[in-house]
């Protein structure tokens, strides 16, 4: 009968300070390495078949075979079909792609809040803050991607990841999980539950002394330090620890000596009885040493500023070590997988096979067919056996499916089945009623990694902004350039020092990360388009446009900001414009970018247009400077007829000129009215206003202006006639169906 460790049933008894009845609290709970190690030791042991467990699945994702090749010879089975055909690794795969395109597809990873400056002023700097953060974390490489790919594995395959970090200095994270980091049991998966956590770790020789070969290392023991690296060696070890084993068989190290010596260490984190947190470093190796390598006592406020669980939902009770991961879910599935698929390739070698039956030993060692011409003959002393093998499709094949399925059905929160599978063709409507069926599926648990993602965010944002940072700290480099990046875009640093880190929060994508709900999210936004702001609707065209070539390819097509780009012919019809109505001529060459062109040309022709229509400009001033421009934009558009993928804008600019064209007409009646009066006052005075060559551009244009209406009125009325056609038809059709359901009904 199991008997409970009583080390293990009281959290107190850990070889911990505790208060005394009537004495004072300690100051400090933990006293010498000893103590540490001891505790250490007894979560490891505590552990041993958890890991044994993780263990076994690893095996299984790195390609372990169902059974014991040793055990098979044994049984003298050697030829037995014995893979694995890499399920789960698939299954890994497709349930870890939605937290790497949280990661990876936002324009930023983190959303801050700055409480420096002018309220108006604080919008553009956090938006520049917020670019320049995401840029030196996906830049740094001892950060990202590695260390967000490890995070995102532990998390999915095992259930619970841990990101932390070795000092209270260095802004930058590792990631790790259970295996590395050991807690008390029955404790919940909250930092803030977490009273002494101990971690297993490695430095090389030369990391360690870099430690003490620096003024400021007053934390660590330059004597212990260097105690424990004339004790480091590259010995075989001995294995006590399956993941480590593990590890070394799959990358074939089990048995290499060209290893770099190593210091194992184990670090702690323990609660002080204050609240605030203590960090301690050991070697895990009992060198004799009386002090710690390092001793930081009171670093951090709370466990999480040294640590943040990242735990897979809450488990079966709400605590650290029931929590399960994808490993646990589909293990027994895929090994059962892995077995049935290599029997149903035995059975079909078999039932391909012919099978002999050998009189006696001579026979046997005589066997084999002697060809002559096209027969093939079978010498004596064997007899072809026939044999009723059983039905594949029946008895294989239903195990392999319902394995299979179990196994969907177990990782039904982590990533779905693809919704166009199949060969049966679907409607719009059930394309887009499967993906919301597998957004909502996901999305639960999806939502749970941003909680921890949060407390990350801050952090690391608390740890950024340090004004002590400096070049030479653990990460300083990376913090300095990020500076300097911020002061070039005119953002002032004290914007940056003052972030408010609690405010702080991991960047939301649509989506989730799902790529149902956010293919889900674009359609519906799609049809708010028309409500939107111009700047809306650049944001809604850059999420369109990442989504089908990726983020860092949407800025060729839609810039951040809407920044307004010019091309040549852009330029080129700015000056056209000035040519244009300053009497010049510019002709309008097949080769020019018409629609570029027609954009720029029509922008000063409204202008025009609404100061016409206000009063503010004469009609006959403005007949006799744009007619020039009208026609020249007119021709433009001539160019654009047919030209499907602008039909829509071009339209616009149609029925626009179409305005402008009765202003500068009514402005020609009036120019040609003043003239008049003008000679009949003054007689053998020179007439103003438009030249026989304007007028004659005018003239066309206007005539194409006419038919551009004509046009139009004439696909109305077809549209029309089209739409009364259609309901005469539809009121025969249902006219038709009445008479002939009455005929039923009477016969």
């Amino acid at each position: 009968m199991y008997e409970p460790n009583p080390l293990t049933a009281d959290f107190d008894s850990l070889d911990l300070a505790t208060p005394a009845v009537d004495g004072p609290i300690p100051r400090r709970r933990l006293t010498s390495p000893s103590k540490l190690r001891s505790i250490h030791v007894l979560f490891r042991e505590d552990d041993r078949v958890n890991a044994f467990n993780r263990a076994l699945s690893q095996a299984l994702l790195d390609g372990q075979p169902p059974y014991s090749e040793e055990e098979l010879t044994n049984s003298n089975q050697p030829d037995t079909t014995n893979l694995n055909f890499q399920g789960a690794e698939k299954k890994l795969e497709r349930a870890k792609a939605p937290y790497y395109r949280i990661i990876n597809t936002g324009e930023t990873l983190v959303k801050v809040c700055t409480l420096y400056g002018a309220e108006e002023e604080r919008g553009d700097w956090e938006r520049a803050i917020e670019e320049e953060i995401t840029r030196t974390i996906r830049g740094c490489a001892e950060c990202f991607p590695y260390e967000a790919e490890r995070l995102i594995h532990k998390y999915v395959w095992e259930g619970v990841a841990i990101a932390f970090w070795e000092d209270d200095t260095d802004w930058r994270f590792r990631a790790s999980g259970m295996g590395q980091f050991y807690f008390p049991r029955q404790v919940a998966a909250t930092e803030s539950k977490q009273n002494i956590v101990t971690c297993e770790d490695a430095y090389t020789i030369t990391d360690l002394y870099a430690k003490i070969d620096r003024e400021d290392c007053e934390n660590w023991d330059r004597d212990a330090v260097r105690l424990a690296i004339t004790k480091a060696t590259n010995a075989e070890p001995t294995y006590q620890n399956w993941e480590l084993l593990m590890d070394e068989i799959k990358n074939n190290d089990l048995f290499v000596g060209t290893q770099l010596p190593r210091v194992r260490v184990i670090h702690g984190f323990v609660k002080e009885f204050s609240g605030k947190v203590s960090h301690y470093i050991i070697s895990e190796d009992d060198c004799g040493e009386k002090t710690f390598l390092m001793k930081s006592e009171d670093a951090y406020s709370c466990m999480t500023e040294a640590l943040i669980l990242f735990p897979y939902g809450t488990g079966t009770n709400t605590k650290l070590h029931g929590i399960r991961g994808l490993n646990y879910k589909v293990y027994p599935f895929e090994q059962q997988f892995n077995r049935s698929v290599g029997r149903l390739i035995d059975q079909g070698e078999l039932a391909s096979s012919l099978v002999l039956q050998a009189d006696d030993e001579t026979s046997y060692a005589n066997m084999g067919l002697e060809y002559i011409g096209n027969l093939a003959a079978l010498p004596p002393g064997f007899k072809v056996v026939e044999m009723n093998l059983p039905d594949l499709q029946r008895s294989v094949m239903p195990a392999i499916e319902m394995m299979t399925q179990l196994g969907n059905e177990r990782i039904a929160g982590y990533a779905q089945d693809n919704v166009f599978d199949g060969s049966k063709r679907k409607t719009k409507a059930e394309v887009m009623a499967q993906l919301e069926q597998s957004a909502e599926l996901s999305s639960s648990e999806l939502d749970f990694f941003y909680s921890p993602a949060d407390r990350l965010a801050q952090q690391l944002v608390r740890r950024m902004t340090r004004k002590e940072y400096i070049a030479e700290d653990p990460g300083g480099a990376e913090i300095v350039e990020l500076r300097l990046n911020l002061v070039r875009r005119g953002v002032p640093l004290e914007a940056f020092y003052r972030l408010d880190w609690k405010r702080t929060h991991f960047a939301r994508i649509i989506g989730a990360g799902s790529a149902a709900a956010r293919t889900i999210g674009l359609e519906r936004m799609e049809t708010l388009r028309p409500r939107m702001d111009d700047v809306g609707q650049n944001y809604l065209d850059r999420e369109l446009a990442a989504d089908a070539v990726g983020r860092e390819s949407a800025d060729l097509f839609f810039p951040k900001n809407a920044v307004k780009r010019t091309t040549t012919d852009t330029q080129v019809a700015v000056l056209q414009n000035f040519v244009l109505t300053n009497g010049g001529t510019a002709p309008v060459l097949s080769s020019d970018n018409h629609l570029a062109h027609a954009r720029e040309h029509i922008k000063p022709l409204v202008e025009m247009y609404e100061l016409a229509q206000g009063g503010q400009l004469p009609l006959a001033q403005a007949a006799t400077t744009y007619s020039d421009l009208f026609a020249h934009t007119v021709e433009h558009l001539q160019m654009l007829e047919g030209d499907v993928s602008v039909s829509e804008e071009a339209a616009a600019m149609r029925q626009m000129l179409q305005r402008i064209e009765e202003v500068i007409s009514n402005g020609i009646k009036e120019a040609e009215k003043l003239a008049q009066e003008q000679q009949a006052q003054e007689p053998g005075l020179e007439q103003g206003g438009m030249s026989a060559e304007q007028q004659e551009r005018f003239n066309k244009a206007q005539a194409e202006i006419e038919l551009m209406r004509l046009k139009t009125r004439a696909g109305i009325e077809m549209e029309a006639e089209k739409n009364r056609a259609r309901i005469a038809m539809d009121d025969a059709k249902t006219a038709a169906d009445i008479r002939r359901k009455n005929l039923t009904q009477q016969s």
